[in-house]
């Protein structure tokens, strides 16, 4: 447990579509006295004010990403991650020979590079000291996709981590190759199996902690149909919804088993006049976006629905990701 009483690892996401996501290994680069989710929030919103896009951020002691992998440890899927950032603490620096330091972290990248991405791009902030820019040097030159920069203590380091992550997106954004593009595909159905089965959250009884997001987006949306749905094997599962929404759904029914195989927004203006092949029922305006786990698996969808159809621009997704996030939030409770 951190100091806010949050199990670790802890994710926080900053507003905006078309997020970033980041892996921080370690404490050191959290604001002096706030737990591990207040502190990625603090990175999370730091980001996203840079890049002007989304951020989702997760924070992992750093005890536990020593060798051996934050896979097996914390049951994290890392390859979901753009950005592995490891804020590497002044224990680890300290008092220790250069050529230990650079072993040490080192050791700490090749435990996690197996899990992530293979175009993913590993970040070390090295604490300042006297050989810090030959442990930088050092730690690069160690191996492909990592940079390495030396970090003054005190309230500059974050914003100049910030400025190397944002150039670091930047780059992976140009290319073709990309985190972020690998993530637009469908993922393993497997994975959001087993992810609900951790959960636990299917055939639960009704909540009101729900019920509020649902009613939230239904009045927000002005939409007779607002649900928190998710896509167990075989069928979707309502935890909550208004207007043709509990229960169980056959999944030829479900607009949300669409939503789910990319990572954004599905709006649908009018599914009768629609080609990709969506139900045909008493849903015509449809706008969903995928719930996913702390570490981005993709398990279900909030979404709003009418009976008439609407003008698809008229639709203010990044609210919706919002409330997504607000029942991510409450998965994890």
């Amino acid at each position: 447990m951190d100091t806010d009483g949050t199990p670790s690892p802890t994710t926080a996401s900053a507003s905006g579509l078309d997020p970033d996501r980041v892996l921080v290994l370690g404490d050191a680069l959290l604001p002096p006295g706030v737990g591990r989710s207040t502190g990625a929030r603090v990175i999370a919103d730091d980001l996203a004010a840079s890049t002007g896009r989304g951020a989702d951020v997760t924070v992992v002691p750093w005890s536990s990403s020593g060798p051996g992998g934050v896979d097996a440890g914390l049951g994290l899927d890392t390859s979901t991650y753009d950005v592995v950032l490891l804020a590497v603490p002044d224990a680890a620096v300290l008092g220790r020979a250069p050529s230990h330091v650079v072993l040490g972290v080192t050791a700490v990248i090749d435990a996690v590079r197996p899990g992530i991405d293979r175009a993913a791009v590993v970040v070390v902030a090295l604490p300042a000291g006297a050989e810090r820019g030959f442990l930088a040097a050092a730690v690069q030159a160690s191996g492909p996709g990592i940079v390495a920069l030396a970090v003054d203590g005190g309230p500059g380091a974050r914003p100049r981590v910030i400025e190397v992550l944002h150039a670091v997106l930047a780059e992976q954004r140009a290319r073709a190759d990309s985190p972020q593009g690998h993530r637009e595909g469908p993922q393993d159905e497997q994975r959001r199996y087993e992810a609900l089965d951790r959960l636990g959250i299917i055939d639960t009884p009704g909540e009101e902690r729900f019920d509020r997001i649902v009613d939230g987006m239904r009045r927000l949306f002005r939409t007779r149909g607002a649900a928190i749905n998710f896509l167990p094997e075989g069928r979707q599962w309502t935890k909550s919804g208004t207007w043709n929404a509990s229960g169980d759904t056959a999944l030829e029914d479900s607009f949300c088993r669409t939503t789910v195989t990319g990572p954004g927004p599905m709006v649908v203006g009018d599914a009768w006049h629609d080609a990709g092949g969506l139900p045909r029922n008493a849903i015509r305006f449809y706008a969903g976006y995928p719930i996913e786990t702390l570490d981005g698996v993709r398990v279900g969808a909030v979404c709003v629905f009418d009976p008439t159809p609407r003008n698809e621009l008229s639709v203010e997704v990044d609210l919706l990701r919002d409330f997504a996030v607000l029942a991510r939030t409450e998965l994890y409770r």
